[in-house]
């Protein structure tokens, strides 16, 4: 009985250790998992006009007092932009003197975005709110900033006003009234 009962346990351990090893084959082979994806999406928000809409002069951006044109900001020509600056360019004449134009900015990718920021350019490359280089001052009206630009079709404009301080006394010099200015836009994607 004792050898009966000693076969037994030998064939109990033998199926145990035979199912471990079934087990561990089962648990132990390779498991892969595949797949590709592709972004399809496009940015494309940028400036892609400026339009005078007001002066009290009749030409904002002559070519001059009688200098080159390749002597003045701009070569004394209209505004000028990239996607992502707009510079000005304007020879005003009396005190009080003013000239506004809107700047468009479009969304033509496929990615909503806003406007994150706008801000002047100074002489040293560095972005600064308020851009008064006296006596000319610039300005600009962002009604829109919080408005999200739609994919391929969202629309928003930044109105900029170029100023001849009012409160002048004496005429400075021509070189004191053509100045320039680049106003700044950063863009980002919409939440």
């Amino acid at each position: 009985m004792a050898s009966r009962r000693k076969n037994l346990i030998i064939i109990c351990l033998f199926f145990v250790v035979l199912l471990m090893a079934v087990g561990y084959a089962a648990f132990a082979q390779l498991l892969n998992i595949g797949g590709d994806t592709t972004i399809s999406s496009s940015w494309n928000v940028r400036i892609t006009n400026i339009a005078l809409k007001s002066s009290t002069s009749q030409n904002p951006n002559p070519v001059g007092l009688g200098e080159s044109p390749a002597n003045l900001p701009g070569g004394g020509t209209n505004p000028t932009y990239t996607d992502t600056t707009a510079t000005f360019y304007s020879t005003l004449q009396a005190p009080g003197d003013s000239v506004t134009y809107v700047v468009t900015i479009a969304n033509s990718g496929t990615v909503d975005a806003k406007v994150k920021s706008v801000d002047w350019v100074d002489d040293y490359d560095n972005l600064d709110n308020t851009y008064d280089d006296s006596p000319i001052i610039y300005s600009y009206s962002f009604p829109d900033r919080n408005n999200v630009l739609v994919a391929g079709s969202g629309v928003t404009t930044v109105e900029v006003t170029v100023t001849y301080d009012s409160e002048v006394t004496s005429q400075p010099e021509n070189s004191a009234l053509e100045k320039s200015a680049t106003l700044a836009i950063v863009y980002e994607q919409a939440a």
